[in-house]
């Protein structure tokens, strides 16, 4: 199965590449209001939103603010893959029923150092979210 040919952000990978990270992911439904992952976890995958919506918060010392709204195609939790030490900057849950596409570590740190324009097409997501 290859669950990246419709995903733009992973367009310049190869067929071969796409269905081998492909076979390093999983499809994982998530209920409304279920937490995907907390502020401060240490990441063990990224997500990419198959179907529904995800709220992003984050958490102050005296406030939690939902700071995004991520749908379809978008991706969840790479900004941790960026970060020194790597942790989740935000807690993110579902608005409704969802389904991600889970990414282990292994094989986001894997293509990204062979696809080099992968990772700063990734990395201009985040700086785009940052603004």
């Amino acid at each position: 199965m290859n669950y990246f040919k419709d995903i733009e952000l992973f367009s310049d990978l190869s067929e071969i590449d796409q269905i081998q990270l492909s076979n390093f992911c999983q499809v994982q439904k998530i209920s409304t209001w279920e937490l995907l992952f907390s502020q401060w976890d240490e990441p063990q995958a990224m997500y990419v939103i198959l179907s529904g919506e995800m709220i992003v918060k984050k958490e102050s010392h005296w406030e939690e603010r939902n700071v995004a709204t991520l749908g379809t195609w978008d991706l969840v939790g790479e900004m941790a893959f960026f970060w020194e030490p790597p942790l989740r900057t935000a807690s993110v849950v579902a608005n409704g029923d969802v389904v991600v596409l889970v990414v282990i570590r292994f094989s986001v740190e894997m293509m990204m150092q062979k696809y080099p324009d992968l990772y700063e097409r990734v990395k201009f997501v985040i700086e785009e979210r940052s603004t």
